[in-house]
């Protein structure tokens, strides 16, 4: 037996890594990051580099998987956890190139913005500012950043001139930077009959060009005013000449902050955008630009199960994943808690704004609609107001001083009780157990018990008229002068309602009652998919579609925030940045608490064996 042993450990320490099966040792690769750890992977043999090649190419497969069923993984990198950490801002560029992604610009307010441009490693997960050289870009935002072999090309873009921001006006530019990653340097190109400045645009490579449409722009045919454009501009690198490109009509309405997807050598998919400069135009619609001959060629797709698209697609960005495209947006359950913030450079109104609020907040004041002040019952606000005991109708037919259901009548209502000079009216408004010698105080005491002590009475009557069927149990014959068994429920009802009252306060020691806790509701990210399998690989339908998105809050999803990054890495989708859409539960004394700093990644599932 000893010998046995020993010819057991012998072989056991002869074992290596070499042994295992293929299967095994991609499964051990997977827990690497599929970057640069990996790749260094690759040079060890011709073995392992045809394992990890095979785990790059089912870590890709995996996430078009997850994203396509809705199986995905939050995870989520706090700023405090890495040292040095990149300043909190919105509407800034980003891009992935190679193991590293970057992110250039952005702003916070509109004398608030940026020309620094960061490095996260994605292999270790860690922030970097590269302190470059040459020629930088000015402090902006809104604008694009593409990469071209191994260069970061940033054009375009907004920024306020001074801290005045009330007598200065938007500036936008033209100019093009490259920074070439590895001599670490800015430069500044001079390019070939430029477009007019702009901002708000979208950027794609086609080769060695760069497309641009849309946007906001400031040309000098139209005296330097801010206007939106669906034009196409081609931009020839080796050249560095710049081409107005036709394109044949119908074509997308000029917009701006829509998203731009390469589908192809050939084309481009064009999706969402804003117009806000006259009118607010939201757009979900989705167009082929096909780059094909002297004349390039747009067609417009249908989009089927709107329903389920992503909510204004303008401020949230898209990012291809395989044959579907992610939007990050506010879950259907929770839109009608808050509307979106218009975080533009446009300043489209003068009214009042609190000293030193942000961009997003004071564009949102601009937007503000008229409040709603329709009085109804069965959905959003309104109270249940009684008629005035003067009226025909309640004095012939309600002598106990009961509410008849029926319309509101509040302003009228509030006419006799505020507006009437009469002291009949006002004792009739009051009920008649109250007498004219009553002071103020005590009308307004008896007032709030008469309304009280009708409170379970108007609720049971209105919803006899609401729905006579469905609330069977508290139907009666009016017409009877006997009571049923049905006025029994009825009362039992009300005293149900009348116990659960709490009792008023004395006039006299008035106690001060404790301010209710708001219950702020948690708005969080949800993924939107849309499928574009119909048009890709050869497909030659005229239609996009929204998958059905998965219900319920995701366990680490982070909460609604608007103008972030989305960005592809490896296998996985980074989220960076942003503002938060409700600017309801925030305070203007905290506006850095509105912006974020944030690494979010969305991967798939882990393999189990």
């Amino acid at each position: 037996m000893d010998v046995i042993h020993q010819s057991l450990s012998q072989q056991t320490l002869q074992s290596t890594i070499e042994d295992l099966p293929d299967e095994v040792l991609e499964f051990i690769l997977g827990f690497l990051p599929p970057y640069k750890d990996l790749q260094n992977c690759m040079i060890v043999c011709k073995r392992w580099y045809n394992c990890a090649q095979n785990v790059l190419h089912k870590t890709s497969i995996k996430l078009i998987k997850a994203v396509g069923e809705f199986n995905i993984l939050w995870t989520n990198i706090a700023p405090t956890d890495m040292v040095p950490t990149i300043t909190k801002r919105f509407s800034h560029a980003a891009c992935v190139l190679e193991n590293n992604m970057y992110i250039f610009g952005g702003c916070t307010t509109n004398a608030t913005s940026f020309n620094d441009l960061w490095r996260f490693d994605l292999s270790k997960r860690q922030w970097m500012r590269p302190l470059a050289t040459g020629t930088y870009p000015v402090p902006k935002a809104y604008t694009s950043m593409v990469h071209y072999k191994d260069c970061l090309v940033v054009f375009g873009g907004w920024t306020y001139p001074s801290h005045s921001q009330y007598y200065q006006n938007v500036t936008m530019f033209n100019e093009i930077h490259f920074y070439c990653v590895n001599t670490n340097k800015w430069a500044l190109i001079n390019a070939i009959n430029s477009p007019p400045p702009m901002a708000g645009h979208s950027a794609c490579m086609k080769g060695d060009e760069m497309v641009v449409f849309g946007g906001l722009v400031m040309s000098a045919a139209q005296n330097y005013q801010i206007q939106c454009s669906n034009d196409v501009w081609v931009l020839d690198i080796p050249l560095f000449t710049w081409r107005k490109q036709p394109t044949t009509k119908p074509r997308p309405s000029p917009r701006y902050a829509q998203s731009l997807i390469s589908l192809d050598s050939e084309r481009l998919m064009l999706l969402g955008g804003v117009q806000t400069l006259r009118n607010r135009f939201v757009y979900s619609d989705c167009w082929i630009l096909t780059m094909k001959g002297p004349t390039w060629t747009w067609k417009e797709l249908a989009v089927k199960n709107k329903e389920w698209a992503s909510a204004n697609i303008w401020c949230n960005p898209a990012c291809r994943v395989g044959d579907k495209v992610v939007s990050l947006s506010r879950s259907r359950n929770g839109w009608n808690s808050a509307k979106p913030l218009v975080t533009s450079a446009v300043r489209l109104s003068g009214i009042n704004r609190p000293e030193g609020a942000p961009v997003s907040v004071r564009i949102e004041q601009s937007l503000q609609r008229p409040v709603d002040r329709d009085q109804n019952i069965n959905g959003r606000r309104g109270v249940l107001p009684r008629r005035p005991s003067n009226h025909p109708r309640l004095e012939q037919v309600n002598h106990d001083n009961e509410p008849i259901a029926g319309p509101s009548n509040e302003q009228r209502q509030s006419q006799n009780l505020v507006g009437s000079k009469d002291p009949n009216s006002e004792q009739n408004s009051f009920g008649a157990g109250i007498s004219n010698g009553l002071d103020a105080g005590k009308k307004d005491l008896a007032l709030r018990r008469n309304k009280n002590k009708n409170k379970g009475m108007k609720i049971v009557r209105q919803l006899q008229e609401a729905n006579k069927y469905r609330m069977a149990a508290f139907a009666c014959d009016p017409s009877s002068n006997t009571a049923p068994e049905n006025d029994l429920i009825n009362q039992r009802q009300i005293a149900h309602l009348e116990n659960r009252r709490e009792p008023l306060p004395s006039p006299p020691n008035p106690q001060p009652s404790q301010p209710a806790i708001k219950k702020i509701k948690r708005n969080t990210l949800t993924m939107h998919v849309l499928d574009i399998s119909t048009v890709l690989n050869g497909n030659a339908f005229n239609y996009v579609s929204w998958l059905c998105p998965r219900l319920g809050e995701m366990t680490g999803a982070p909460e609604e925030l608007v103008m972030y990054s989305l960005v592809k890495g490896n296998g996985e989708l980074i989220m960076f940045g942003g503002v938060h859409n409700d600017i309801s539960n925030l305070n203007y004394s905290e506006q850095q608490s509105m912006y974020s700093n944030s690494l979010h990644f969305i991967s798939p599932p882990r393999d189990i064996i």
